[in-house]
């Protein structure tokens, strides 16, 4: 297969593999599970203060009192619990307006930092295959090297520069794996929502049966 044909195939295979994957990476259906996370949270804070400060009957019960001096009973009633009451309110009030403007803050940021680690992500997602696909192919050309290197057809200088420059591109196309799986748990944890890709077939290890092209960069 020449190069340019081998190219047309990987950007092929990176369109399909992206496409695969989008309706779960819709950046409008992730936003809204943000939103859902935080109303809920919010919610529960709310739901913890509203209300624990209501009016019940029992603050306006009298009390029974007697006077010694006069030798009779007589009934009041203190205000002293509707003060404390209408006090309380007013608190509640204010922590309930100040966890409003909390977490209009979160949103706001948290819808950020979603957006961004999202571009992130996609720009990864769109290059990933590809990479995976030439990677491959130069390992299969550094194979060809190691050859030449074994019938003298190459010069060791040459064979090491080779073999560190694969090196280099394993371990720039592993960074960007692993960079994808971080993404993925950023955006988990922002929506609590889990994105199903498998990004560990993508990894390039000697360790990995599949990938035995490269047991021969081993020392």
């Amino acid at each position: 297969m020449s190069r340019f044909a081998f190219l047309i195939c990987a950007l092929f295979s990176c369109a399909t593999f992206a496409q695969k994957y989008n309706a779960d990476l819709q950046l409008d259906s992730l936003v809204q599970k943000l939103h859902q996370v935080i109303a809920v949270q919010k919610d529960i804070e709310v739901q913890e203060i509203k209300g624990v400060y209501k009016l019940t009957p029992w603050h306006f019960v009298p009390a029974l009192n007697y006077d010694f001096i006069n030798n009779n009973y007589y009934v009041t009633i203190s205000s002293g619990p509707l003060v404390t009451n209408m006090i309380n309110k007013r608190q509640e009030t204010r922590r309930l307006s100040a966890i409003e403007r909390r977490y209009d803050n979160q949103i706001k940021s948290s819808e950020i930092k979603l957006k961004n680690v999202y571009l992130s992500l996609i720009q990864k997602l769109t290059n990933i295959q590809l990479s995976h696909e030439i990677l491959l192919n130069d390992i299969e050309i550094f194979k060809i090297k190691s050859e030449q290197h074994d019938n003298h057809e190459i010069d060791t200088e040459s064979f090491l520069k080779e073999k560190s420059s694969i090196l280099n591109k394993v371990k720039s196309h592993n960074t960007d794996v692993a960079d994808i799986q971080r993404f993925l748990l950023d955006i988990e944890l922002l929506t609590e929502f889990e994105i199903e890709i498998d990004v560990i077939k993508f990894y390039v290890s000697p360790l990995v049966p599949s990938l035995n092209s490269l047991n021969s960069l081993s020392p």
